[in-house]
């Protein structure tokens, strides 16, 4: 299994990338920016699905054109089709799923667009299935000083977050595993596929005192082990501010990755549609800086999952930009 995370900026865009971008939307994507009032929302809801038709051709391209499903050649980003599940999860449809095994999942929060592309390898009888082979959910999210996070606790976080939470020294270290468990706690509910349907505190994740961060003198500072993830830079990375593009840049060129995450079930929703999942998952967290932070959610089906198939998935990043998206399909 292939996870691609692709990071990409939410700024302005010039004229020619805005028509560009409006060009690859279907009938029903324009209508929807379209009613958007702010100006910088009608901007990030049309990045942000031009992003997302740009990406998967680009992920596919990357493959040769084709997947293991299927010889099918390269899709077009204009020729992408969607479908939305029961509580709105959007996929892609029946027929391109078939043609191609990728499920994809995006977040977006303040200056960021986070997509995942996940593709399985597998050419076995099983791979070619009408239904998902897993649930795949990301959630960015940017730790807010104004966020008044006690007041959220007893409502969306379950007694063991928020105890564990509590146990923390200091405001500045409790506030990050706010955003911290909120940012996996998204991803999950968007991984099985439920969202806001399933209740926020019906599972937990049990994360150790001093697990994901530390406060050292004031100093927030990792202490797990972690996976180091090289993050790669597209080439003709752009953006129109260069004070914005400066700052992108100083990302650094790997970014640590936690996979050793305790996902804890309450007992009360054993009979919901989480269930059958609860033996098959992985969640993993990262940070980009300081103030943004990510997590990712796998969730396998009892009746397709082997028992390898969390060890063999392989994650990689990218740091690109709607500029270079573009460049990279306009020859598709």
């Amino acid at each position: 299994m292939n996870i691609e995370l692709f990071f990409i900026p939410l700024t302005e865009m010039d004229v020619a990338s805005t028509n560009a971008c409006m060009a690859l939307l279907s009938e029903d994507e324009r209508a929807k920016v379209a009613r958007y009032r702010a100006p910088k929302a009608q901007m990030n809801g049309l990045l942000v699905r031009a992003a997302l038709r740009c990406v998967l051709s680009q992920g596919l391209q990357a493959r040769g054109g084709a997947s293991p499903y299927s010889p099918q050649r390269q899709i077009a980003p204009q020729d992408w089709c969607f479908e939305y599940g029961a509580k709105g999860k959007p996929s892609l449809n029946h027929e391109q799923f078939l043609s191609t095994g990728i499920e994809f999942n995006l977040s977006h929060s303040g200056d960021w667009l986070l997509i995942a592309l996940a593709q399985d390898d597998d050419t076995d009888a099983t791979a070619n299935t009408a239904l998902p082979r897993l649930g795949l959910g990301v959630d960015i999210e940017r730790s807010r000083a104004s966020t008044h996070i006690y007041p959220i606790l007893n409502h969306y976080f379950s007694p063991i977050e928020a105890e564990g939470l509590l146990a923390l020294e200091g405001e500045d270290a409790q506030r990050q595993r706010f955003f911290d468990l909120w940012a996996l706690k998204e991803s999950y509910i968007k991984a099985t596929g439920l969202g806001l349907a399933q209740s926020l505190k019906s599972f937990a994740f049990d994360l150790a005192p001093n697990s994901l961060l530390a406060v050292d003198g004031g100093v927030l500072q990792t202490v797990e082990p972690r996976n180091w993830v090289e993050l790669k830079r597209q080439n003709n990375f752009a953006s129109p501010s260069q004070a914005m593009l400066s700052s992108y840049l100083q990302l650094p060129s790997h970014i640590p990755l936690y996979s050793n995450i305790k996902l804890l079930i309450e007992p009360e929703t054993t009979l919901n549609a989480t269930s059958s999942h609860a033996q098959h998952w992985q969640s993993y967290f990262g940070r980009l800086d300081e103030e943004y932070r990510f997590g990712l959610s796998l969730v396998f089906g009892d009746s397709l999952v082997q028992d390898d198939s969390l060890a063999k998935v392989a994650i990689s990043m990218q740091l690109t930009s709607i500029t270079a998206l573009l460049a990279a399909c306009s020859a598709i």
